[in-house]
């Protein structure tokens, strides 16, 4: 069996089928190289972003996590907390007793509102969602359903409880199976700590998914029939320079369970191990009182180790018969996307009855971790007003 490159997009896992178009003889003349080939492009109408990856830099996505976080309403009594979408798509539900034990649930993917150091209120405006300081794996049951408990430990210390499930993207993107969708259900376990100016916050999880692998959507042909189990652990901190400004960073790593997928051209898959990292600051009142900058350097998901095996046949024996071959896919991606955001916003008049002003910037360098891929570079300034 020879072993090939086969680069990824979206930084965690692509699955490609390449050579659609080869003759039954060998329908892997396309993709076989030698080392002194250059790296293999995988044709890209059979990618399939990952988890939340990066996806194609568009206006809509500059200001999409910006866009939900303020058409939020916030209601906050004593020991009570309520986030509720607009619409009411999404809503967010915390309440405190006296011993200080939190009960938390919700739907719609407000999972942030709950866990991790994206709840602290330290954290930096985001752009293009991902909840970027906690880990990435939360981010990969969209629209998910959360409840969770947590308890006050002594010295300050805090541990978390929880679980989130969601239905993912459809296992048959045809629509030629009716209902048929891939299952996800993540538990975790933190520890947060604060310390004066300063928090810490240590996370273990375990992702199981049905159907699905790292949040991808595959066709029948690619199609998973077993359940993947990914364990995670995520260390977050952040420190308040000052009452207005903060300095935040996660680091995170994933290892999923190694498996056999009979009756599919995806026939075996080893170990895959993830990583992402983030740093971010932030600042309030810098101009005005009501505006807030926020920087963030990031490193989206990735695949630091992995390998595919890629089944189907090889060569014609005879009008009627064909033997069958497999390729081995080193799932490790060919460059390190690095992303860089920069946001702005400020609301103008007395409450905001003269709109809000938002500013931002999105760099992204090799981005789906791709060395052949040009930089995507966004800028936007956008007025918007209600009446």
């Amino acid at each position: 069996m020879k072993p090939f490159n086969f680069p990824l997009h979206c930084g965690a896992l692509c699955l490609a089928l390449a050579a659609t178009a080869a003759s039954a003889a060998d329908p892997f003349s396309v993709t076989a190289i030698s080392a002194a080939d250059n790296s293999f492009r995988i044709y890209q109408p059979w990618q399939y972003p990952v988890g939340g990856g990066a996806r194609p830099a568009s206006a809509n996505a500059l200001f999409a996590a910006m866009d939900r976080e303020a058409a939020l309403i916030e209601r906050s009594q004593p020991g009570r907390s309520l986030s509720m979408a607009g619409d009411g798509s999404a809503i967010a539900f915390a309440r405190r007793d006296a011993r200080g034990m939190v009960i938390g649930f919700g739907a719609g993917g407000m999972g942030e509102k709950f866990f991790g150091l994206e709840a602290s209120g330290l954290t930096p405006l985001e752009l293009s969602g991902g909840a970027r300081f906690n880990a990435p794996y939360y981010a990969m049951l969209r629209d998910a359903s959360h409840a969770g408990v947590s308890f006050a430990t002594s010295g300050g210390g805090r541990l978390r409880l929880g679980a989130l499930s969601a239905n993912g993207l459809r296992a048959d993107p045809l629509g030629l199976i009716p209902g048929e969708r891939n299952k996800l259900f993540l538990s975790s376990a933190e520890f947060e700590q604060k310390m004066g100016r300063a928090v810490g916050i240590v996370s273990f999880g375990m992702l199981r998914e049905s159907g699905s692998l790292l949040g991808s959507q595959q066709t029948q042909a690619l199609a998973l029939k077993t359940s993947p189990t990914t364990v995670f652990t995520s260390v977050s901190v952040g420190y308040a320079l000052s009452p207005n400004s903060s300095l935040v960073a996660m680091a995170s790593s994933g290892r999923t369970a190694g498996f056999g997928n009979p009756d599919s051209l995806i026939s075996q898959v080893t170990g895959v191990r993830t990583v992402a990292y983030s740093v971010g600051w932030s600042r309030t009142q810098l101009w005005h009182p009501t505006d807030r900058l926020g920087l963030t350097l990031s490193v989206p998901v990735m695949v630091r180790d992995g390998t595919l095996q890629l089944s189907g046949p090889a060569t014609r024996l005879a009008p009627n018969a064909l033997s069958y071959d497999g390729r081995l896919l080193n799932l490790r991606p060919t460059a390190v996307e690095r992303d860089l955001e920069l946001s702005y916003a400020r609301v103008l008049g007395y409450q905001g009855r003269q709109g809000k002003l938002t500013g931002a910037l999105m760099l992204r360098v090799n981005p789906g971790h791709d060395a052949t891929a040009r930089p995507d570079l966004l800028i936007g300034v956008r007025y918007s007003f209600g009446f």
